[in-house]
């Protein structure tokens, strides 16, 4: 499927940087700070059953790590170091399943632990490097219609001009074997399909969610992670990030 799309090109089901205003519950708006919306993709481009918007993004935590490692609350079901899922609201926008806390610096500092906060100064300064990666490239994006690897100058990497892709994977059952599947534990199906071993992550009510899209945050960012995956869980409208460290 994806060998007959330019995945270079949004095409009408593509949105690349979508207003975070559209993205996150009316409520919710402060996650902006944490997660950057890379690109909104037509769920029917991933199952022609499908309808709606999903949103991919990509946290800006760590810096080194896993996003979620320094948690000021419970891991929830949802809600845990390297998986981040939210409810879909009739709306499309993301509702957090779960509380903000779970970003470090969603924490005043005065309530940061002792032992955090080098932690806190080290990632506050990536924060503000990152979203300065994440202006330029919308703004290139924007001024020509195109995503390319930018530097820390906001220039093109080497000079490189060439369009790099949008988004890398669109639908389809995963291989199992990624690290993503390993890295915390989190609740997964295996099974096999056209021969080979799948892996799908299951919701809490035991239903399975199914591969969207999935691109590496790097190429938004000066620094994300080596594949960011989005799934959809159907019946109750979840969606789910994990993120793989190769």
């Amino acid at each position: 499927m994806d060998a007959e799309r330019d995945l270079t090109q949004a095409g009408g089901w593509l949105r690349p940087f979508p207003d975070a205003a559209d993205v996150f519950a009316v409520d919710q708006q402060h996650l902006a700070r944490h997660l950057h919306p890379l690109v909104s993709i037509d769920l029917a481009a991933a199952d022609p059953q499908w309808s709606g918007w999903l949103h991919l993004l990509s946290p800006l935590e760590p810096c080194d790590g896993l996003v979620g490692q320094y948690s000021q609350v419970e891991d929830g079901e949802l809600l845990r170091p390297n998986w981040i899922g939210f409810q879909v609201e009739a709306d499309g926008r993301y509702r957090l399943l779960g509380d903000a806390r779970y970003f470090l610096l969603e924490t005043g500092a005065e309530h940061t632990p002792a032992a955090l906060q080098a932690s806190r100064r080290e990632l506050e300064a990536h924060y503000a490097e990152q979203e300065a990666a994440y202006a330029a490239s919308r703004d290139y994006y924007r001024a020509h219609g195109k995503l390319v690897r930018l530097d820390r100058k906001g220039r093109p990497s080497y000079g490189n001009e060439d369009a790099i892709e949008l988004v890398e994977y669109v639908g389809g059952d995963l291989e199992a074997g990624g690290n993503w599947e390993e890295t915390v534990e989190f609740p997964l199906e295996y099974g096999q399909a056209d021969g080979e071993e799948r892996v799908w992550p299951l919701s809490p009510a035991g239903r399975r969610f199914h591969h969207v899209t999935s691109v590496p945050g790097w190429h938004y960012r000066t620094s994300g992670a080596d594949l960011i995956l989005l799934f959809y869980e159907p019946v109750e409208r979840l969606a789910l990030l994990s993120f793989d460290w190769s």
